[in-house]
């Protein structure tokens, strides 16, 4: 390894979060052992080259979007940033595309399709396929002023309609910009949930620590993120797994998918009915929820 590459990205959040709970084990490899020294060689570059951006203040014209609208109704994935040379990747090309997006009824307002690598049936086993699709608008605690711009819990689901055993895909968050060919989790300042293991990760390049049950073809599995407690959980099939992380710092975090391989899976900000829905707070919670999806 090249000198310059710190040895795991510098965390405070995954040191802090993984001494939470004295028995949790950090894993050192994933189920599959899906990533490759290469991999995270050229994320530790990304983050040196990219430091004083990273987690950088969000474009105005984005927070407009969301209090004009509203966050459901802007929502889209950010397909802009994959064409960009300085973050496309290194695997991509025009007869490789990384995904391909489309939408149940045509309509990009409603829920997306996503196929990751829609070309790639032969991974072989000395290449990272991983990729990362982001958001296009950060989580945020206040978009504007009132109670009815607070957005205190955020929340979305991922279906999977293909993927074969051995695709691992993740579910999570991340800030821009980030190692779009590092899945969610595995870099700084993000955080995912993976599917071929059920461990969580929060910026930890290693195997992550156990957490919830694996998931694959027809399972949905969802995302939920409140900037004010600093809370992250996910779901599966509808039911609660748990509070993954709590008090984490409130960063301008993305929801964020990857795949590392063929897959096909459906998104939903919240257009469409969750299969999760959060119950309505305690009297004496400070959360503010947003209303149900229509």
């Amino acid at each position: 390894m090249p000198e310059f590459v710190e040895e795991e990205p510098p965390s405070y959040q995954h040191a802090f979060q993984a001494g939470l709970d004295e028995d949790s084990v950090v894993h050192e490899f994933g189920r599959f052992k899906d990533t490759s020294l290469d991999s995270f060689e050229r994320g530790e570059l990304f983050v040196q080259a990219f430091r004083s951006q990273i987690n950088g203040a969000v474009p105005p014209e984005l927070v407009e979007q969301v209090r004009q609208h509203g966050l459901q109704s802007v929502q889209r994935l950010d397909q802009t940033t994959h064409s960009n040379s300085l973050f496309k990747h290194p695997l991509a090309t025009a007869n490789q595309p990384p995904f391909h997006i489309t939408t149940m009824s045509g309509d990009d307002s409603l829920t997306p399709i996503v196929e990751f690598w829609p070309r790639l049936r032969n991974r072989g086993n000395d290449m990272d396929w991983d990729i990362t699709l982001q958001a296009t608008h950060p989580y945020l605690v206040s978009y504007g002023e009132g109670d009815d711009k607070v957005h205190s819990l955020h929340y979305f689901e991922i279906t999977v309609q293909e993927a074969k055993s051995d695709v691992v895909l993740s579910i999570g968050l991340s800030t821009k910009p980030y190692p779009l060919f590092r899945m969610p989790g595995w870099n700084n300042h993000s955080i995912g949930y993976h599917s071929d293991d059920g461990r969580k990760f929060i910026d930890d390049a290693s195997g992550g620590q156990d957490y919830g049950p694996s998931w694959k073809k027809g399972d949905t599995v969802g995302c939920g993120y409140s900037p004010t407690e600093g809370n992250v959980f996910f779901t599966k099939n509808g039911q609660m797994l748990g509070i993954a992380y709590s008090s984490i710092s409130p960063l301008n975090y993305y929801a964020s998918l990857a795949a590392d391989g063929h897959a096909k899976v459906n998104v939903n900000f919240g257009t469409r009915p969750f299969l999760y829905y959060p119950p309505p707070p305690p009297p004496s919670s400070s959360f503010s929820y947003p209303p149900p999806p229509l």
